[in-house]
């Protein structure tokens, strides 16, 4: 565990330090299918981490299976400080890499506010969570709503049209952007932003 001293030599230096120490949540791509030797390395580690998944029917000789899939093979969101984050980079070289705030060219922060409704989301049973591609521009646009009823109620995002159905999209923004199944209009509500 790091010592924060404080000596005020350089007081940028000291909020870097502090900041440091603190968990965050972190998105990191992963290179040529090696998720279980950085899963284990994060179980060992104890470093809470989340692999977005869902439950998917499948079809076998013996009937109807359900199986737990991932959302995006190559993605997972792991809850560190900045030390762990590098330790795990420096034990994964070529494996893994963070998603990079692209200002300050630092890994990419995702906050509690986003990432926390988003575990809530993919333990939603018949969510019809769809992977739709990195964030971007596409996916912020129109009016932003709140769905005030059904099985994605309080949940925020824009609505889009898919395969001819209103579908949430639901960003981490900077990360990725995923579409819910069908929402009836009469669910949502426009939600007012200050501009």
């Amino acid at each position: 565990m790091t010592q924060l001293a404080f000596d005020g030599s350089n007081p940028l230096d000291d909020i870097r330090l502090a900041y440091s120490s603190i968990p965050n949540w972190y998105a990191l791509r992963i290179f040529y299918n090696r998720i279980e030797q950085l899963r284990q390395t994060l179980d060992v580690a104890a470093i809470r981490y989340f692999y977005p998944h869902h439950l998917v029917e499948k079809c076998s000789d013996g009937g109807l299976d359900y199986v737990q899939e991932p959302i995006i093979k190559s993605l997972i969101f792991i809850r560190s400080t900045c030390e762990s984050l590098d330790m795990i980079r420096l034990k994964h070289v070529g494996s893994v890499s963070p998603y990079f705030d692209h200002r300050t060219r630092k890994p990419l922060i995702i906050p509690d506010e986003q990432m926390e409704p988003f575990i809530k989301l993919c333990d939603i049973k018949d969510s019809g969570l769809e992977y739709l591609g990195e964030d971007g521009p596409q996916f912020h646009k129109g009016d932003r709503v709140r769905v005030i009823d059904g099985i994605f109620k309080g949940y925020e995002g824009h609505i889009k049209r898919i395969k001819h159905d209103r579908r949430l999209i639901v960003t981490i923004e900077g990360v990725a952007a995923f579409a819910t199944k069908f929402i009836p209009p009469a669910f949502l509500e426009k939600v007012e932003t200050d501009k």
